[in-house]
């Protein structure tokens, strides 16, 4: 995970939050500081701040960052990658380039250290999801990053919803939710995606039926072999993922480690 500040220099460089970039699912996400209203915050994000969202899905993040870089459809825009030393379209390199800036703002961006992130922000990033656990009748069990669970019935939550039909009309589908990268959510591809806050506010306390909870741990485990095809990396880079405290096996054995998947999709 990458972080960058978002500060605004035509108000004496005032931070105003910041936006994550994962790099395995090249995506972006954004969080704002409280207080900002639809004034002060970034004018993408102006009807967020509005409603009191401050953590920001990755398609709104994707419009914020491409607003800041050359488009793709740019009449010379192989010109400019080569002159700017870059052999494909890439979002994060250009966005690094540009610093962020753009003429219709004075925002730009300031590449930080995890542990410089304000408290606030840091509270809020231990409160994003962990993991979930599909169960029957449409509902999942989330587990958050500080040890709170809550069940949730993604059929209620989403009836009015179209984008969530399929999801709901067919077990096999609602089965495949995943973790949004950071734990911002849980999704079924990036356009289906509810965010950690609905999910804790939405959620309620219930028991979960054996059957269910069998199914989740066939599907959500990985050994060395699978973490190392899905990262596209060594067995060798996977123990030092390991050692290094990236990734932590639930089961460690002398020939391979057994993993959650669910660390490699917050990646």
């Amino acid at each position: 995970m990458i972080v960058f500040e978002i500060r605004n220099k035509d108000d004496k460089r005032r931070l105003l939050g910041y936006l994550f970039y994962y790099e395995r699912s090249r995506r972006f996400f954004a969080e704002l500081l409280p207080g900002l209203d639809e004034w002060t915050a970034p004018l993408m994000f102006s009807s967020h701040a509005k409603k009191g969202i401050l953590s920001i899905d990755s398609v709104w993040s994707a419009k914020f960052v491409n607003q800041r870089i050359v488009p793709p459809d740019r009449q010379n825009i192989g010109t400019i990658l080569k002159e700017n030393g870059l052999s494909s379209y890439d979002e994060y390199k250009l966005l690094c380039l540009s610093e962020g800036c753009c003429a219709q703002d004075g925002l730009f961006l300031v590449r930080i250290r995890e542990d410089e992130i304000d408290a606030s922000v840091r509270k809020r990033l231990d409160e994003k999801v962990l993991d979930v656990m599909p169960l029957s009748g449409n509902k999942a069990l989330v587990f958050f990053k500080d040890k709170i669970s809550r069940i949730v019935d993604i059929g209620e939550l989403c009836a009015e919803e179209r984008a969530f039909g399929n999801v709901l009309r067919d077990k096999e589908t609602f089965s495949n939710v995943k973790v949004s990268p950071g734990g911002n959510g849980i999704e079924w591809g990036e356009e289906r995606f509810i965010s950690a806050k609905t999910l804790r506010e939405a959620g309620k306390e219930g028991a979960v039926e054996y059957g269910d909870l069998l199914r989740f741990i066939k599907d959500r485990l990985a050994d060395t072999a699978e973490v190392s095809k899905t990262l596209n990396c060594s067995r060798q880079y996977v123990k030092q993922l390991t050692d290094k405290g990236r990734l932590t096996p639930v089961r460690d054995a002398a020939g391979t480690n057994t993993f959650m998947r669910a660390q490699l999709e917050r990646e």
